[in-house]
């Protein structure tokens, strides 16, 4: 593997198309389409659902509740609501996005999936008390805070998933910024992918960065894994016999 001669600064202060507003509702909804198939090709749908399935070993007789924060297009969600169907397990997801256009955009790809549904809220001000899910999700949205907005969200999530949180983002390199870049212009055709994609890696965070992010936010138990295609969970499951600070 090629050697780079220094790491990869954060960009700050660059921004990604889909942040924009007033971006028309059809290139909108195109590039949710894309996003969704790099989810489902580069396993970040099968991250989330590997770590949510290693946490169903818990007992429950009533719905899982499940928190989707930044929740875009809700790929994730509805794959959840699949899986959840073949296996005969109740569940209820509230996928919740700050941009009602993308609240939008993502009502028609919902609409066979009665046990989803969209709120129109702030990452770092969710309106839920403690406790008020069991776990809750967050993908390829953390990249888009600063760091400070970063340890909010965190130790957000922790007070609001009664079982844990599962965060599912990308990791800053090189490598990964060349990769992402040829993937994008093979696989997608929209030029909001293509051009956020790359630049999504760049305003990653590294492991190490992660680390510190969590202890910052207070929140004790984070496992941090990296996975294929420059990706990273950071999963905290609670004991079954704690409940979520108030």
């Amino acid at each position: 593997m090629v050697r780079f001669p220094f790491p990869m600064p954060r960009a700050e202060g660059v921004a990604e198309l889909i942040d924009e507003p007033g971006i028309a509702l059809e290139e909108l909804s195109a590039n949710l389409r894309d996003l969704e198939r790099v989810n489902r090709l580069f396993g970040g749908t099968r991250l989330s659902l590997r770590y949510l399935r290693s946490m169903l070993h818990r007992p429950y007789t009533e719905e899982l509740r499940i928190l989707d924060v930044a929740t875009g297009g809700a790929d994730i969600p509805t794959a959840i609501a699949r899986w959840a169907r073949r296996r005969g397990r109740r569940v209820r997801i509230v996928g919740v996005d700050n941009n009602p256009q993308m609240l939008r955009a993502t009502e028609d790809r919902i609409r066979e999936y009665p046990e989803i549904s969209l709120d129109l809220a702030d990452a770092l001000a969710l309106p839920y008390p403690p406790g008020s899910f069991e776990v809750v999700l967050c993908s390829l949205a953390l990249h888009h805070l600063t760091f400070t907005e970063g340890i909010t969200l965190l130790a957000s999530m922790d007070k609001i998933g009664r079982w844990g949180f599962i965060v599912n983002d990308l990791i800053r390199s090189w490598h990964g910024y060349l990769g992402t870049w040829l993937a994008m212009h093979i696989f997608c055709r929209g030029r909001m992918v293509r051009h956020d994609g790359p630049i999504s890696i760049r305003r990653a965070y590294t492991v190490s960065e992660l680390r510190t992010m969590i202890e910052e936010a207070g929140v004790e138990g984070v496992r941090i894994r990296s996975h294929p295609f420059f990706r990273v969970a950071l999963v905290k499951e609670r004991p079954d016999d704690r409940e979520p600070d108030r």
